[in-house]
């Protein structure tokens, strides 16, 4: 078996997904690719643990373009990079080849990747406090605040509800499934964690005064599938921050304190560069600068 084959994928262009941008333009979302990775890699490979994903890398944006686009069809034509690994791990990585405009050169643009493992993995304990009220000092950010100014996405991707608490100590919200009619399989409903992303994102507004974005991840662990149209909870826990990147613990559980997610070692870097700013409202010392 060669060590690195391309398999063809055809990524549907939801109308929900249209909701997920960068600076006005769709970009598919790092969640939708991961689901989309795992099912394609799990249908080539039977046997991988798709509860385990590890040095996740989200590389390049994939704009939803209609020069990237079949119109007719709504779908974008991609490739699932497989390549075998060293102790039954699996690379992942969502790649587009792209034509030059001037010749006929192309090339393949990374956009995603991710790795498998065919073993069983560990699940890691929570910390103790996990399920106990956020520490510290508290600024409340309102849903509609964080949507408005912080995390300006559409209706669909509007999924962390009510009253985000942020303090020095981390981040605490309700976040929910959804109900728009995004794959499930093989990761479950990836609109959950894509809300705690928005929780960590304001953190480091707040405290960091940066606008990060994720950028990849040490290891992601799925304790159970999340599911559509349910809520949750997630905690995120800052581990380190350095000039223009922030490390994160990612923790998804819901109001029984059942752990469905973890996220270990997520990186959020400014990719802006420099060009999108917090509003100054939410670096504000007192609560009552916050925009209602």
């Amino acid at each position: 078996m060669k060590d690195k084959i391309r398999v063809p994928v055809k990524i549907k262009i939801r109308p929900y997904l249209m909701d997920h941008q960068f600076k006005g333009e769709a970009v598919l979302p790092a969640v939708e690719a991961m689901q989309l990775l795992a099912g394609s890699t799990q249908t080539f490979i039977h046997d991988i643990n798709t509860r385990f994903i590890g040095k996740a890398k989200f590389n390049k944006f994939l704009y939803v373009k209609p020069e990237y686009m079949n119109i007719e069809n709504f779908w974008i034509n991609a490739f699932n990079e497989i390549k075998f690994l060293e102790n039954d791990n699996i690379g992942s990585k969502l790649i587009t080849i792209i034509r030059s405009k001037k010749n006929s050169v192309t090339r393949a643009k990374e956009h995603v990747s991710i790795v498998f493992t065919r073993k069983n993995h560990k699940f890691p304990k929570p910390p103790t406090d996990l399920v106990s009220p956020l520490k510290g000092d508290c600024f409340n950010i309102p849903s509609n605040s964080l949507y408005a100014d912080l995390v300006p996405f559409g209706p669909a991707y509007r999924n962390l509800k009510g009253t985000l608490l942020v303090s020095e100590n981390g981040a605490l919200a309700n976040i929910y499934g959804s109900a728009n009619d995004a794959p499930s399989n093989p990761l479950g409903s990836p609109f959950p964690l894509d809300a705690a992303f928005h929780a960590a994102c304001a953190w480091g507004q707040r405290f960091s005064k940066i606008v990060a974005f994720p950028v990849g991840f040490e290891k992601r662990f799925i304790f159970r599938l999340t599911n559509f149209k349910k809520k949750y909870i997630c905690k995120i826990i800052p581990i380190q921050t350095y000039p223009g990147l922030l490390i994160f613990d990612i923790w998804i559980y819901d109001s029984k304190g059942a752990l469905y997610e973890a996220v270990l070692g997520m990186h959020m870097k400014d990719i802006s560069g420099g060009r999108l700013k917090p509003p100054q409202w939410v670096m504000e010392k007192h609560q009552d600068a916050v925009r209602k």
